[in-house]
């Protein structure tokens, strides 16, 4: 059968976004210039366009689907400029080979936007209309009931549909071609087994609300036997920065700045460009593509006004609406503000022979050793964490965000089911040969032996008992700092983690601050590191020490 779309009213969105014309964040830019760059390099580049492919799966939608639930119901299922942009992008690209470019899309949006009912439309199109003989759909999310929810919207369309329903039969366990050789079927982590899957397409909702990669893990390791598969990834932004949804996020932000080259991944990102001016209409347009078609400016102002007068509310409206990763409604330097002072091009080596002042964070039983060195020059500030965990915590299933961290070199594992102080020891003294070390920083509640360890190595130490009279300077310097882009640091992802768990408590009575963390589970290590090794930086205004005159000795603070 022939589906044939209005030509080009994709490339008119993609032409309004580069002029300018359709407000949206750099994120979103940025994956429309990819596609722009990418059709002036091909066929050089290996890969081409098919507008024949891409019109015809925009073209399934209005021809054969239609709406069937709120004011659209019974209408013909017509794509917005947007959607038909991303469809077109995921279908119409092509390798030299003659298979398709991107096996994982990742469509992050607001709640509201229409991605669910577009995703169970591609479902459909994936099962009866994309040529895979016995292709396997299934729609997959941590529950199986908001697996059922995507599942649900394509049964109603199926049924809406003359053609869909002489074509798809709707049996209790999932829809099936005539033939009965593919297969549509909803799909929880909580089902009992998710093993022996052959997928053509894996619809993953909600992403951010995935703790762990193992919906993911077993949908990429069952499409080894398809010639074209691909894995959907839809979400809106969430709150656990350790999650895997959040990992992807960074890791799609990281494919459309060019800091990853991956040909496989397409990423369509929509947000704010200024998490700060959250209560802008302007911001509202650009994260939600479908602003005037599902989302309308009253309710978007009336949910504003709820949070401004609820702050409690802030966080959602934040995070569901506009699309930005919140870890909690208290957290200390907004994220964003954060990654801007990151350099991941900035190398240890680059300091070799400057001073350094380091701070010290000795684990508890469960707890993540850190290290921070700090290295000064004029006002700015350089910061490089160095974070250790050992093996068996590592191997915990409620630490299994750590394994993304050790895979990125965020992190290092050590041994056993303790972290040898050793380790430490000789890391110290590692960096004492290669820098001029002006202080160490310690808690002795935790690192007395070392310390007396590294007194007899020649190296500075400082005590330093964690309290809000010591924090409370190099706290707010660091907020001055990042604010003004003066504090660099090395984009460790980890430390990220822990930036976003920290709250800070501040006394009605004195006005100073102590860093804490809500949940156990929200380590905050490296953050004292660095307020300790950044506090003893700031304190030195005097100059430098120099060490090959001093004598190895402990001071406390």
């Amino acid at each position: 059968m022939t589906i044939i779309a209005k030509p080009c009213e994709w490339d008119d969105y993609g032409q309004a976004v580069l002029s300018g014309e359709i407000p949206v964040s750099k994120w979103t830019r940025l994956a429309v210039e990819r596609h722009y760059r990418d059709l002036a390099k091909s066929p050089g580049n290996g890969l081409f366009f098919s507008a024949q492919h891409a019109e015809y799966a925009i073209g399934f939608f209005g021809k054969f689907l239609r709406h069937s639930t709120g004011e659209f119901a019974g209408r013909p299922f017509i794509l917005s400029p947007w959607q038909k942009f991303h469809i077109a992008l995921a279908f119409g690209w092509y390798r030299a080979n003659g298979l398709r470019r991107f096996r994982d899309i990742y469509v992050f949006v607001p709640r509201k936007n229409g991605k669910t009912t577009e995703m169970a439309g591609i479902s459909l199109l994936m099962l009866e209309m994309d040529g895979e003989p016995g292709a396997q759909v299934y729609m997959a999310a941590t529950k199986m009931d908001q697996a059922k929810l995507m599942y649900g919207d394509a049964v109603n369309m199926v049924r809406s549909s003359g053609v869909l329903s002489r074509h798809i039969r709707l049996l209790k366990d999932g829809a099936y071609s005539q033939n009965g050789r593919n297969i549509l079927k909803p799909l929880g982590r909580d089902s009992k087994s998710m093993d022996g899957f052959n997928p053509h397409a894996s619809m993953l909702d909600e992403l951010h609300a995935q703790k762990t990669s193992e919906v993911y893990d077993v949908m990429k390791s069952g499409i080894g036997a398809r010639r074209n598969p691909m894995i959907w990834m839809i979400t809106t932004a969430g709150f656990d920065l350790s999650s895997f949804g959040y990992e992807m996020h960074r890791y799609a932000e990281s494919v459309l700045q060019g800091t990853i080259q991956d040909d496989d991944f397409l990423a369509i990102v929509y947000t704010v460009d200024d998490q700060e001016a959250w209560d802008d209409p302007l911001e509202w347009r650009k994260a939600n593509p479908n602003f005037g078609v599902s989302i309308y400016q009253d309710g978007m102002e009336r949910d504003c006004e709820r949070a401004k007068k609820q702050p409690s509310q802030q966080v959602n409206f934040k995070t569901k609406r506009l699309n930005i990763w919140c870890s909690s409604g208290s957290t200390w330097i907004p994220l964003e503000r954060w990654r801007d002072c990151a350099d991941e091009k900035m190398k240890l080596e680059d300091f070799h022979g400057q001073p350094c002042w380091i701070g010290i964070d000795l684990a508890e039983k469960n707890d993540v050793v850190a290290l921070c060195m700090v290295f000064r020059q004029g006002n700015r500030f350089f910061m490089f964490p160095r974070l250790y965990q050992n093996a068996y915590q590592i191997a915990q299933p409620e630490n299994q965000h750590y394994r993304q961290f050790v895979a990125t070199a965020d992190l290092i594992e050590t041994e056993g089911n303790t972290i040898d102080l050793e380790i430490i020891r000789q890391d110290l003294l590692e960096l004492k040969a290669r820098f001029k070390v002006q202080e160490v920083a310690y808690d002795p509640r935790f690192s007395s032996y070392l310390a007396t360890t590294l007194i007899k190595d020649g190296l500075p130490m400082v005590e330093i008992t964690q309290r809000s009279t010591f924090f409370t300077q190099p706290i707010n310097e660091i907020e001055s700092l990042v604010m003004s882009g003066n504090l660099r640091h090395d984009g460790n992802r980890m430390m990220e983690w822990m930036m976003t768990n920290v709250v800070m408590v501040i006394s009605k009575f004195s006005g100073l601050k102590t860093p804490i963390k809500e949940n156990p589970r929200e380590k905050i290590d490296g953050v004292l590191a660095m307020l300790m090794a950044m506090g003893r930086a700031l304190a030195n205004t005097e100059g430098v020490v120099d060490i090959d005159a001093a004598l190895g000795m402990s001071r406390v603070i």
